[in-house]
């Protein structure tokens, strides 16, 4: 099993990242990442429901006109907008992502993010042995 530790800006203690199964409950995440001072001073705030040595899952919670920049990452990724909207860049093609929306792009797909509204995403990235 693989947890964290407590930290300041998370001081309520160890959460599970790694278990033969973890359950998390993506509202309560979403409403402790919006009380957070994170939150408050930053474009956006996020946390890590689930770490492997293959699978990252993070929820990101993004004020309206932040951005997260150009990037491409060692494997496949997952987007789902949970609610909002966002603009995904991908290799140079601007794709809308609505609530309830999910995009999947293949290893090394150069892409960046926008959020055109305040926006709750997950994004997962599988990375193959």
């Amino acid at each position: 099993m693989k947890a964290n530790e407590a930290t300041f800006n998370r001081p309520e203690g160890t959460r599970v990242l790694d278990a033969p199964y973890v359950v998390t409950d993506i509202n309560a995440s979403v409403v402790t990442l919006m009380n957070e001072e994170g939150w408050e001073k930053t474009d956006c705030n996020g946390i890590t429901l689930f770490k492997t040595d293959n699978l990252t899952s993070v929820l990101i919670c993004m004020h309206t006109g932040s951005r997260i920049g150009e990037n491409s990452i060692d494997g496949t990724v997952t987007i789902q907008v949970i609610e909002g909207e966002v603009e995904l860049t991908a290799d140079e093609e601007v794709i809308t992502l609505h609530t309830g929306q999910m995009v999947m792009l293949h290893h090394e797909v150069t892409h960046s993010i926008l959020a055109t509204e305040e926006t709750v995403m997950l994004l997962t990235n599988h990375v193959c042995c």
